[in-house]
């Protein structure tokens, strides 16, 4: 739009500088402008008509390429009480930062098909672990045996919508777990 105008002002300029210098324009010429100002335009629309394209394309690949990936471990083996959310403070991968160190939450930064996957060793007592959806729907459930040092792990893969919410949480009663290796909870968006 600019480009036009500043066009329609260069013609203007011309013709008032050669009516002031008394040389009246010829049709041969006002005909070459009109042809160059039609020409003009026409190239005009056509780069605002691939701007708007490219601006598209710009804003469907960002989206696409969201990527979100997260791993986290315990820096430290950890008391739990009965029903208590495990939150893995040392963080391995945070690309997104999708994951909560300090609370131990997901959230889920854009729609999309997420998959979780969590692998817990405690210290002999017989516990209960959930992977939860937004604090009530568990998507997966996991049980470690009384006894020495045992272990139990799961893979979920579920949609989310943005800004649902998941974590692991303890059940039932009161536990423990060991740090480092021993302890996981990772996640990452699929599509």
């Amino acid at each position: 739009m600019a480009l036009q105008f500043s066009l329609v002002y260069f013609l203007v300029v011309v013709l008032s500088v050669n009516f002031a210098h008394g040389i009246k324009p010829a049709n041969v010429e006002i005909e070459q402008l009109k042809v160059l100002y039609q020409s003009m335009s026409a190239k005009l629309q056509n780069v605002e008509s691939e701007n708007q394209r490219l601006n598209s394309e710009v804003t469907r690949l960002q989206t696409r390429s969201t990527t979100v990936a997260f791993t986290a471990r315990l820096s430290n083996d950890t008391e739990l009480a009965a029903i208590e959310t495990v939150v893995f403070d040392n963080i391995l991968l945070n690309s997104g930062n999708a994951y909560n160190e300090r609370n131990g939450q997901f959230t889920a930064p854009v729609a999309g098909t997420y998959q979780f996957a969590v692998s817990l060793t405690n210290f002999g007592k017989e516990s209960y672990f959930a992977v939860q959806k937004n604090g009530n729907d568990a998507l997966s459930r996991l049980y470690i045996k009384s006894g020495l040092t045992y272990s139990t792990s799961s893979v979920v893969v579920t949609h989310l919508d943005a800004g649902d919410i998941v974590h692991v949480q303890s059940q039932y009663f009161p536990t423990n777990l060991r740090q480092g290796k021993y302890s996981v909870f990772s996640g990452f968006l699929i599509k």
